[in-house]
């Protein structure tokens, strides 16, 4: 009788072993899989980041053409008073210039 019980326990151990074996392996499975994803997600959120700053010249100039030619209009259409806003500019930089 003491034999049985200390052969279950005994089986008892090994299946514990083998669950607890299975448990790791799935365990390092599931978060090898997560690491794939995270390093997926990572690399094409790098390829957007990359794409977006290859546009960022691009469009930084077409948006300076586009603020060139409006002001261009501006001040064909506004002579004077483009002549008075820049002066008042200079007026307002040479004084902030000159107190340092």
């Amino acid at each position: 009788m003491m034999n049985a019980k200390v052969e279950d326990l005994a089986d008892d151990v090994k299946n514990l072993e083998k669950d607890a074996k299975a448990l790791a392996r799935d365990a390092q499975a599931a978060a090898e899989e997560k690491a794939n994803e995270l390093s997926t997600k990572c690399a094409e959120l790098f390829q957007s980041a990359l794409a977006a700053a290859r546009e960022v010249p691009t469009v930084a100039a077409a948006r300076t053409k586009e603020v060139a030619a409006t002001t261009d209009d501006y001040v064909h259409q506004n002579p004077w008073r483009a002549v008075a806003i820049s002066a008042g500019v200079g007026l307002v930089l040479g004084v902030l210039f000159s107190r340092k």
